[in-house]
């Protein structure tokens, strides 16, 4: 079993916030939209061309998160994965809008863990190659 490599951690939790940011704006997009009267269509907004699931593609455990956004919308058959044409009123988007922001949280706790990692091996490589000099 190979050592973790904490630099190659650190830029999969960052490509995460990255996408994690997307979907936090797009929901307040669509959140606008329902406040000014627009009807918003779960499947569209989640799984259409440009939606969340799309955001979510290329990243490290992007099915995972889109999984924890999309598992708020009621109507969901996780069996066939479709959604019965449910209307996004405010109060649903608002409900995915708090998720994706608790997940963003989550993910820059992470960040910070991974970033302490990375400064103290570099602190410990410092050390080392001052000890080696000596």
């Amino acid at each position: 079993m190979g050592a973790i490599n904490t630099s190659q951690q650190l830029a999969k939790v960052r490509s995460k916030i990255d996408a994690q940011q997307q979907v936090v704006a797009k929901l307040e997009t669509e959140l606008q939209q329902t406040i000014l009267g627009e009807q918003r269509n779960a499947q569209n907004v989640l799984t259409g061309a440009g939606g969340i699931q799309d955001i979510y593609k290329g990243i490290p455990d992007g099915a995972i998160l889109f999984a924890a956004i999309k598992s708020g919308i009621q109507n969901f058959d996780g069996g066939t994965g479709t959604f019965t044409n449910v209307a996004l009123d405010q109060d649903l988007i608002r409900q995915m809008l708090y998720q994706a922001r608790a997940l963003l949280g989550e993910l820059r706790i992470e960040e910070q863990h991974y970033n302490q990692e990375v400064q103290q091996e570099q602190s410990l490589r410092k050390s080392l190659i001052d000890l080696s000099k000596a």
